[in-house]
């Protein structure tokens, strides 16, 4: 399947932001906004096409993805196996799926 024993260089640098790093912590936030508009615009096309239910919250699901994929990254990283990367993205993609229409 896949390797995840690492952790993602931004999620990384996020939590090591301090109350110093006002700069930084903006720059991290504006990065896994970029992230979750992007998906969330997928979403939405997803939506529109009917193959995503009409009861998806676009916006929600975006942010849930991402911060599935942050915490696998670093339950896996502290394992040192994918392990419970690999059972996370199981999962979140049955949750995913859950909204899935038959179109």
């Amino acid at each position: 399947m896949f390797e995840m024993t690492r952790a993602c260089p931004i999620g990384t640098i996020g939590n090591d932001v301090t109350g110093r790093d006002e700069l930084v912590r903006q720059d991290v936030a504006l990065i896994f906004d970029v992230m979750r508009r992007k998906l969330g615009s997928f979403l939405r096309k997803e939506k529109a096409a009917g193959r995503l239910s009409k009861e998806a919250d676009e916006e929600a699901l975006a942010t849930f993805c991402i911060a599935t994929v942050q915490g696998a990254m670093l339950l896996g990283k502290v394992a040192r196996t994918s392990r419970p990367a690999q059972r996370v993205a199981s999962e979140a993609w049955a949750h995913v799926q859950s909204y899935r229409t038959g179109s």
